[in-house]
């Protein structure tokens, strides 16, 4: 069974988990989550590789999932900071205060605070997404205690980065699955993506499949008429092009789009599955 993360995250991938598991490659003993956002992949392939690197350029989001693995103090303290449902200045505060002295739990608070549970930065990385009416409730409660339950029997295997992806130290041999901030669509956490970040990725792809890594790259191909430019470079490379079926509907804000999701891969449809998890420990870590 899959499990949801706490966080709410745009272009997460949970929904489309069933069509991609079956395309990674699990002959490979590290996971590398290279823009790991709100962490539904890494989490649910946690089970199936020996060790397993998460990273994202977003600091908090980073550590709030950090945090979770290693104990219940940032539960605490998210469930302090979150404002009332009808108490806007107190958000106000909050992100203000968030603004001007970051930190794990006030992130996770926000999320759950604001508008559609969505992050979103301006151009000078200050949070600032509007109030939302929403505040931690028993559904937090029972996914933030299902997604513990989940990954802190893994805690050894799992490294946290905060960094930029060039920045990262792949290990030889390792799985690498890539879902960048989208240059083709509009999102709350693209504010993290500079102009020429397209070409600088396609490079650093190219250099990581030179050293034999397996590589995965989820995107929109074609979304309200405007094409990927990541993509198409890595298609005329020669990449395996994987179709998926994916509804971004839900979070347009001016209705329907033509959406086109795909994975790439510089490897062919391998015919595993993740039947069997990798060193499944016997019981979990205590919290």
């Amino acid at each position: 069974m899959l499990v949801q993360p706490p966080f709410n995250y745009t272009g997460s991938k949970y929904r489309l988990l069933p069509q991609l598991m079956p395309l990674y490659d699990y002959s490979r003993p590290t996971l590398v989550d290279l823009f790991a956002g709100g962490g539904s992949v890494w989490c649910n392939l946690v089970p199936h590789f020996e060790r397993v690197i998460v990273n994202d350029i977003i600091r908090d989001l980073i550590g709030a999932q950090q945090a979770l693995m290693h104990g219940d103090a940032i539960i605490y303290d998210t469930q302090a900071l979150c404002v009332a449902k009808d108490d806007k200045p107190a958000y106000h505060r909050l992100r203000d205060d968030y603004n001007a002295a970051p930190s794990a739990a006030k992130y996770f608070a926000l999320t759950l605070c604001c508008n559609n549970n969505m992050a979103r930065f301006n151009a000078s990385f200050r949070f600032n997404q509007t109030f939302g009416r929403r505040t931690w409730n028993s559904s937090t409660t029972e996914k933030v205690s299902r997604y513990t339950a989940h990954i802190r029997p893994y805690r050894s295997r799992v490294h946290f980065l905060p960094s930029d992806f060039a920045r990262v130290d792949i290990p030889h041999n390792s799985m690498v699955y890539v879902d960048p901030p989208y240059s083709n669509t509009e999102a709350g956490y693209n504010a993290y993506r500079r102009k020429d970040d397209d070409r600088r990725l396609f490079e650093h792809l190219l250099r990581l499949a030179d050293g034999g890594q397996a590589i995965a790259v989820s995107g929109v191909l074609r979304h309200n008429g405007k094409e990927c430019p990541l993509l198409n470079l890595l298609i005329n490379a020669g990449w395996q092009t994987h179709l998926l079926h994916s509804d971004y509907s839900v979070v347009s804000k001016v209705g329907p789009k033509e959406s086109q999701e795909v994975l790439l891969t510089n490897y062919r449809r391998l015919e595993m599955k993740p039947t069997e998890p990798c060193r499944e420990p016997t019981q979990a870590v205590p919290a």
